[in-house]
């Protein structure tokens, strides 16, 4: 990086608030861009992302292809979340003022959060703004048509162009805010034109709504009825285009793919959860049919029927850009057809979905190693060869031995390196090695990779004396006495080190079946038995927002779980066992004894997890645990409960995490595509000759309760069947 660039960067900083994300591009010195253009394609270079003094992106290129689906992956604290802001408010120079760019976040949105006595569908439907713009100039125009005095029609056509006007004055400030140079002051000779417009129209409004006999002549009273017809068309001809009568019907269509049901769509917004709200959200810009789609774990609060559904209505936009950030890896692979990977503060592209990719890159990595050790044993067989000439060359004085030696050495100095190129084809120096050299022949580069996320799971004790650790006989439950049955005739036994995973639709009585087991609740007719030395883990749906309480935001992860594991299970630990363990789970230094409101939700989780399996549970209960969590973190999860030896019962909308532990599926699915890697070489098997295999169960409609013989894959079969209907 250049001084004037290091320069310009630490100014940034100096600048910098807490939260605040600042962004450049080389588009804003160095290129002309219009205020908006016919493309779609977002193509930018040397981008710069900070928020407060932390670097997010580093001279990084950032493209989104028009009409492609891309997943963004990466760790969790890199910044993706901020890079999806940056994009969706156009903070970074660049990005077409025209795209209509949408975002939905992981939190509920602004525009959501107060429905007051609007309905759920209502809502969705007046979220777009647009669309509610568009139809606020109707009414205001078609009004004005129907009144009696021609005052009160250009007094309305003067409110729809002020009301446009400020619009426009405010993309100007935004636009004139972002740009420096000789391009900054053309939008700031934009901003005042439009500051001027908008004073204008002001003193108009005023002057017409006072009766200035200056503003209402014959001429511009007759002329009003032109424009106001025109205006009306143009508003009309928009609301065709969009297909505005059909707002309603689609609304109901998509929130019922999302798994609403009829009754909800018309009740109050005001009485939903913040997870369902968060679906209103996702509907809301589904709707909307943006430009460019910004989805952030879209995921999290979608049982299985709604997220098939929902890849389908994405693979269906054929006119809309999106980018995706999910750690349901099914779900990516499904929908995305590239993957854009953000790995030490730059951005990198690779065609095809994420699978792929990491089959691909574990088999170059693999390669690489292969191609080095091999070339290093080669090279140890040649010096030896070179030393033992020189040798002899030295005893018994042959030159011939002596020129060995030297003929050796020059290919050594010189012509020593890669001996086949990327493709795997024999290296040619005239087609391989392009550019200045000091050697024939370009070294093997092993390329870096994240050091593997680790999660150490405890193992239990062996029980004292044998038995399964629970059982469900012929248990049926209802919450009230007149109630429906939640749940009806269940049947279910765990043995020790047995897998048991349970999948559903949402608010069809998993959570309730998991309560029953552990003791939570009691069944209205049959048994549950626990076994008498059990010991149970449970990670609850809410055990992040738990974390979120303000009650606790203050404390320290140390401390806060130290004094848990006294209450809970009345075990004191020393500060520095309790420190080595939270370390291990990622919550090393400053962020352990920082506080938990601090903490992003994948630190969440895991802070939730080490309470959970400290000491080692008998029985491990993992109710919705992938969420927040990033692809390395799941697989890390993945390894942990393939080894854990005490019994897992998995309740989870994710399927590759279900299919991985409890159906013994590889821990990244095989594919067909070239980077395929086999099960012995992508250095994510090794534990796939014992892995302990178990059942699924779903839990369906009219309190059923089945077993899936062919896993999840079979409840993937009932969805999409009756989506094909």
């Amino acid at each position: 990086m250049s001084s004037k660039s290091k320069a310009a960067k630490s100014a940034r900083k100096s600048t910098a608030q807490p939260g605040m994300i600042m962004a450049t591009s080389q588009t804003s010195r160095f290129h002309v861009d219009t205020l908006s253009n016919l493309s779609k394609e977002i193509d930018l270079h040397q981008v710069n992302i900070t928020i407060g003094t932390k670097d997010i992106l580093v001279d990084s290129p950032l493209r989104l292809k028009a009409n492609v689906r891309h997943g963004l992956i990466g760790r969790n604290g890199q910044g993706k979340s901020t890079i999806m802001k940056a994009l969706a408010e156009k903070l970074i120079p660049g990005v077409p003022e025209n795209l209509r760019i949408l975002l939905v976040g992981q939190t509920e949105s602004e525009d959501l959060k107060d429905g007051g006595d609007l309905t759920v569908v209502e809502v969705v439907v007046k979220s777009d703004t647009r669309r509610e713009g568009l139809l606020a100039e109707q009414r205001t125009l078609s009004s004005a048509s129907e009144a009696e005095t021609d005052q009160k029609l250009l007094e309305a056509l003067t409110f729809v162009r002020h009301s446009r006007a400020v619009t426009e004055l405010e993309l100007a400030r935004k636009i004139a805010a972002k740009r420096s140079g000789a391009r900054g002051s053309e939008a700031r000779k934009q901003l005042i034109i439009s500051e001027k417009k908008v004073d204008e129209l002001e003193a108009q409004l005023s002057g017409i709504k006072a009766g200035d006999a200056e503003l209402l002549t014959p001429e511009r009273l007759a002329g009003a009825h032109t424009a106001t017809n025109e205006l009306l068309a143009e508003v009309q001809g928009a609301l065709d285009t969009m297909g505005s009568d059909a707002t309603d019907s689609n609304a109901r269509v998509i929130l019922l793919g999302l798994g609403f049901s009829q009754e909800q769509l018309d009740s109050p917004f005001s009485q939903l959860s913040g997870g369902w709200r968060s679906r209103c959200t996702l509907g809301s810009a589904l709707m909307q049919k943006p430009d460019v789609l910004i989805l952030d774990e879209p995921t999290n609060y979608l049982d299985i029927p709604s997220v098939i559904w929902l890849e389908r209505y994405l693979l269906d936009l054929d006119d809309t850009t999106l980018l995706l950030v999910a750690h349901d890896r099914a779900f990516l692979d499904t929908v995305t057809t590239e993957t854009i990977v953000l790995r030490n503060q730059t951005l990198a592209t690779f065609e095809g979905a994420v699978s792929m990719y990491e089959r691909a890159t574990a088999k170059k990595h693999k390669s690489q190693v292969r191609q080095r050790d091999a070339l290093d044993k080669k090279r140890e067989a040649v010096e030896k060869t070179i030393s033992d000439a020189k040798s002899m060359a030295r005893k018994t004085g042959d030159d011939n031995k002596a020129k060995l030696a030297k003929t050796r050495q020059k290919k050594l100095d010189d012509r020593w390196g890669a001996e086949v190129n990327d493709k795997g084809h024999r290296f040619k120096l005239n087609r391989d090695l392009g550019g200045y050299h000091l050697t024939s022949r370009g070294a093997i580069t092993v390329e870096s990779t994240d050091p593997p996320v680790h999660l150490p799971f405890p193992d239990p004790e062996d029980l004292r004396f044998p038995g399964s650790l629970c059982s469900a006989q012929n248990v049926s439950f209802r919450y009230t006495r007149t109630g429906a049955l939640v749940l009806e005739n269940v049947t279910l036994t765990i043995h020790p080190g047995e897998r048991v995973a349970i999948v559903g639709k949402n608010g069809e009585g998993k959570s309730t079946l998991v309560k029953l087991l552990i003791g939570q609740l009691k069944p209205s007719a049959g048994t549950v038995e626990r076994h008498p030395r059990l010991r149970i883990g449970y990670y609850s749906q809410l055990s992040v927002e738990e974390l979120s309480d303000p009650k606790v935001a203050g404390e320290s992860s140390l401390s806060f779980f130290l004094e848990q594991l006294q209450r809970r299970y009345s075990v004191q630990l020393d500060e520095g066992s309790a420190r080595a363990f939270l370390g291990s789970f990622g919550l090393q230094g400053a962020t352990a004894t920082n506080p938990i409101g601090t903490l992003s939700g994948g630190q969440k989780v895991r802070l939730a997890l080490g309470l959970v399996v400290y000491p080692a549970p008998d029985l491990l209960v993992l109710d919705e645990v992938s969420t927040h969590l990033d692809m390395d973190t799941v697989i890390a999860l993945m390894r942990a409960l393939r080894s854990f030896k005490g019994g897992i019962l998995l309740v989870s909308h994710d399927r590759h995490l279900v299919q991985a532990v409890v159906e013994g599926a590889p821990l990244i699915p095989p594919g067909d595509d070239d980077g395929q890697v086999d099960d012995d070489d992508d250095g994510l098997s090794e534990d796939e000759g014992d892995v302990k295999t178990g059942k699924t169960y779903r839990v369906g409609p009219k309190a059923r309760f089945k077993l899936l013989e062919g896993g999840v894959n079979d409840y993937v079969a009932i969805i999409e069947r009756r989506l094909n209907k």
